[in-house]
Formats: structure tokens, sequence, C-alpha cells
């Protein structure tokens, strides 16, 4: 990798082992202008409670038995996190205790559907409702 500043700019080049980084002042604008990350694809295990993210889109599918997902852990501090539900297997949990990696809904517990989103935002302790869709 090479950062080289131009006219105070940073141009970071062949990063392909960088874990993160952090920017402190200032703005990131990409050549194409879009920055996203990989969906992600979970299947959760029966009675599985905790949903483990590592990125910013995450297509969910439930176990035959249902799942209660009360926590949501990976999250980083500002995080806008999209869960796209397969089916309808999964209730995200609202148990209003703001501890650590729990979610906090706009009303009572979410039960998915078919091509449902839920559009979260992590404070760096708890995950908060944005919106969310039901789609056909």
């Amino acid at each position: 990798a090479r950062l080289g500043t131009e006219r105070g700019h940073g141009l970071l080049a062949g990063a392909a082992g960088i874990a993160a980084i952090a920017v402190t002042a200032g703005n990131i604008t990409t050549a194409d202008g879009a920055i996203a990350s990989a969906q992600e694809a979970v299947t959760l295990g029966a009675g599985v409670a905790a949903l483990a993210v590592d990125s910013n889109l995450v297509s969910v599918t439930g176990d035959a038995g249902a799942n209660s997902v009360t926590t949501i852990t990976g999250g980083v501090a500002g995080q806008i996190l999209v869960l796209l539900f397969v089916d309808a297997l999964v209730t995200i949990v609202d148990d209003n205790t703001h501890g650590a990696n729990t979610i906090d809904l706009v009303g009572a517990n979410l039960t998915s559907a078919d091509d449902t989103t839920l559009t979260l935002i992590f404070d760096g302790t708890s995950w908060y409702q944005i919106t969310q869709s039901v789609n056909d």
C-alpha cells in the first residue's frame, strides 16, 4: 500500500491487507462514488438468539423451529446495518434494556417475512431501528 498526499488529500492504493482505516477529519471520496461491503448470508441454527454480522447487508434465514434474535454482535459504532429476511422464521426481540448488542425497535418485536428489510444503526452499545420495509 502507498499513501500519498497531494494538496492535502490522501491516496491509498494496493491495500488488500488493511483491516481498518481511521479518518479523524475530512471526507472519504471514491473514484466511482460508491462505498459498500459485500452481502453476507447467515442461516440461523435452531434456537440461536444472537446474530453475528461483519457486513452492512446481511440476508437472514431462520431454521424450521424459528428464531428469536435478542442481540446482534460484530457491530462498529456508527454502522448502518440492513437485514434482508429470506423467510418468516426470525423474530427480532426488543427488550428495552439498552445493554450490549441489544436491539431497540420503534414498536414491539418484529417478525420477519420473505423480502422484508430492517435497517438499524449501532451507537457502540445498542442497535436502533431506522426503518423497515415489506416488499413483494
